[in-house]
């Protein structure tokens, strides 16, 4: 051990020394086991005795955080990552230095998101009686708040603090006035008399809220539920003197430590996988996102499943951070889902609020399997509850079976991005007698972080069609302003008469769809909601983990979602506990009108005939004509089809069980470029499934012939 003598901060010896110099003498090497923590976390002063608290990271040793714990590059080495959720840390009151009517508070933080409420950097507080808290609200403006003879007082600045950027955010107290400096500069200044009221019995925070908090804004939340969080960001040398600094030395200690001056924390884009075209599939994969958010996952590897697309760059993309809720992602990075189905205001749902599988912010109920997966097409099962956000409970329990609410959705994917969506849902509550009718669809864009709705949605949002080709397009205007307002779009969607077709207007080249069958059809708008953007916009989902199932935006920081419309439509089959509907969804970059012949061909298809040992029919659920042949192929299978005009072939599948070898097709006596065959392998046999990329309006002649 060296015998050189140095200072540190005694406020990390345990002892706590007399005002106002607080210096104690240590021997380097810290040996002893009651120097190890001064050693790990604190700076060591050898010329400032003046520093009640001095933290900074360099060595990437911290002892007395707590949670989730990364290192990255800070003012001058490196600061410490805080996770948004876990970490944190504490100091023990014991520990902590009086202060007298004379000090300074400061930091340098850079936010990666701006905090759920006010959230504490520093705090040394009680009840908001005593102490002090330097502090940053949900919109980013930095709140020195603190106790003057008697009174608790509060200082704001105007200004708000950017994201991803080092700031250097300082507060001082010198019994005649207070002052908050950002980046060397003074922001706002108030004249003050009294002593200050010291908090000497609470543990001093950082970076960490003291008490579960409301999200803000609070009135507009559900359920009520308060949720504890920490800083989502970058914080380095925290500092609490024993003196209130100048206005000049504030300068000079800006500008001398020479922070970066660009971002120190990366926009991480949400992930769907490798960009550009890939070979037509379903894939298990692992997505990874900003490490922090991935530091509190346990999943293990291959968890989600990307289906990619040999003729576009779009993706079908099945992600933990969604809760598994499928998305559809354009070549360029817009992101779309269809929802979910989900229930409001019945039996297990809080506050009369919904239940649905955006509130399983773990997914512990939800999950993805990749059913089939063939050149052919993708069969996809995605199984999930529908939750609350507190517990977890489900809808409409059955007091006998403990069973709630679940669905499970069976997702048939074909190369050319059209999707056939099979969702069944188990309920005790069908008719619902308590409660509204369940939700099947909702048309919702996912915002990456930074972006706002008008990032990805253009102002025409959504154009409807019916199967005569009318179409009307529905414009949402801007607000003149970032108020917090209602949206500017349509009261109704009402027109054409009869639409079933909807076409999501991104700022993409392709652009989701949706097609229903044309009975009892109704849309309805979203614009009942104040926002701060042209659209109605939350962010308590995706990636979010505070238990919320209704959070408004107050800025693009983090990831986000807005909703455009519903879509009402009759079910495809029911019983007494479960209802089953089809919905077509995919991308297009064509009109809506453009549409009709897939839509024609999966509503109205032609007949399909074949020898008198086949079985053949249209299955709209799987968008695919299936065969069953007694005995099993042997010979060439012959199908007419009666294609016409009204009944197109556009792009048909044909499904044929007991399949023996291999295959080969033709349509009216041609091969097919383009065809794809999948061979799916069962317990006892292997089915054939046969993709044709053909457009036919005439009556024609499918034969398929196994090939030894």
């Amino acid at each position: 051990m060296s015998n050189r003598t140095i200072m540190v901060d005694a406020a990390f010896s345990g002892i706590r020394p007399k005002r106002p110099r607080h210096t104690i003498l240590l021997a380097a090497g810290c040996g002893a086991a009651l120097l190890a923590f001064a050693c790990g976390i604190a700076n060591v002063h050898a010329q400032d005795p003046s520093k009640v608290i001095d933290l900074t990271f360099e060595d990437g040793a911290t002892p007395g955080v707590t949670g989730n714990v990364r290192y990255a590059a800070g003012v001058q080495g490196n600061g410490l990552v805080f996770d948004g959720y876990t970490t944190r840390i504490v100091r023990a009151a014991a520990d902590t230095p009086s202060l007298g009517d004379n000090f300074t508070v400061s930091t340098w933080v850079a936010f990666n998101t701006y905090p759920w409420n006010a959230l504490p950097l520093i705090d040394q507080s009680v009840d908001n009686q005593l102490g002090y808290s330097l502090s940053v609200d949900a919109f980013g403006h930095i709140t020195f708040s603190y106790a003057s003879n008697g009174i608790w007082r509060q200082l704001t600045t105007e200004s708000k603090l950017p994201l991803k950027r080092l700031s250097m955010v300082t507060a001082t107290f010198d019994r005649k006035s207070v002052t908050i400096y950002i980046n060397g500069k003074a922001e706002v200044t108030a004249p003050i008399q009294g002593p200050f009221d010291q908090a000497d019995k609470a543990d001093i925070y950082i970076g960490r809220v003291r008490e579960p908090q409301l999200p803000y804004p609070s009135w507009l939340i559900h359920p009520h539920d308060k949720v504890g969080y920490s800083l989502d960001g970058l914080l380095d040398n925290v500092e609490v003197l024993d003196y209130a600094v100048s206005a000049k030395e504030e300068k000079t200690r800006f500008t001398s430590a020479k922070a970066p001056a660009g971002d120190v924390i990366p926009n991480y884009a949400l992930p769907a996988g490798p960009g550009g075209v890939g070979d037509f599939g379903a894939y298990y994969t692992s997505l990874k996102w900003d490490p922090a958010w991935d530091g509190l996952r346990r999943y293990g590897p291959d968890s989600d499943v990307v289906v990619r697309f040999e003729q576009s760059p779009m993706r079908l993309v099945f992600w933990q951070g969604t809760n598994f809720v499928p998305a559809w992602v354009t070549g360029n990075g817009k992101w779309y889902t269809d929802q979910f189905t989900e229930a409001w205001a019945p039996p297990g749902c809080l506050e009369g609020g919904d239940c649905e599988p955006m509130s399983d912010k773990h997914a512990d109920l939800s999950k993805v399997t990749i059913m089939e997966s063939t050149p052919a097409r993708v069969v996809l099962r995605w199984r999930y509850a529908l939750v609350e956000s507190r517990y977890q409970k489900g809808a409409n329990e059955d007091p006998d079976t403990g069973w709630f609410d679940w669905a499970e959705e069976y997702w048939y994917v074909y190369p050319d991005g059209a999707a056939i969506r099979k969702q069944t849902l188990w309920s005790s509550n069908l008719d619902h007698k308590v409660g509204a009718p369940h939700e099947w669809q909702e048309s919702i864009v996912i915002n990456g972080p930074g972006q706002k709705p008008e990032d990805n949605i253009a102002p025409d949002a959504l154009t409807l069609a019916n199967m005569a080709g009318e179409t009307h397009t529905y414009t949402w205007r801007p607000k003149p302003d970032d108020s917090f307002d209602y949206p500017r779009g349509p009261d109704k969607l009402d027109l054409p008469a009869a639409a079933n077709i909807q076409v999501v207007n991104l700022k993409a080249v392709e652009k989701p769809f949706q097609v229903v069958f044309p009975k009892n059809v109704s849309f309805s708008t979203y614009n009942g909601e104040k926002s701060y953007s042209m659209f109605e916009w939350w962010n308590h989902w995706p990636v979010g983990q505070l238990a919320s199932s209704g959070r408004p935006a107050v800025a693009a920081d983090r990831p986000s979602h807005s909703s455009l419309s519903h879509i009402y439509w009759d079910s495809y089959a029911r019983d007494a506990l479960t209802e089953t509907k089809l919905l077509m969804t995919g991308m297009t970059t064509k009109a809506a009108t453009a549409l009709l012949p897939l839509a024609r061909s999966w509503i109205s298809p032609p007949t399909i005939s074949g020898p008198s040992t086949v079985t053949a029919s249209y299955d709209p659920a799987q968008r695919a004509f299936t065969i069953q042949s007694e005995p099993p192929v042997v010979g060439p299978l012959t199908l007419q089809l009666a294609a016409s005009d009204a009944s197109p072939l556009f792009d048909p599948a044909f499904v044929i069980e007991d399949w023996k070898g291999a295959a080969k097709v033709t349509v009216d006596g041609h091969d097919v470029d383009g065809l794809k065959l999948g061979y799916v392998q069962g317990l006892t046999s292997t089915r054939l499934v046969v993709y044709l990329p053909i457009q036919i309006t005439k009556p024609s002649t499918v034969t398929i012939t196994p090939v030894p």
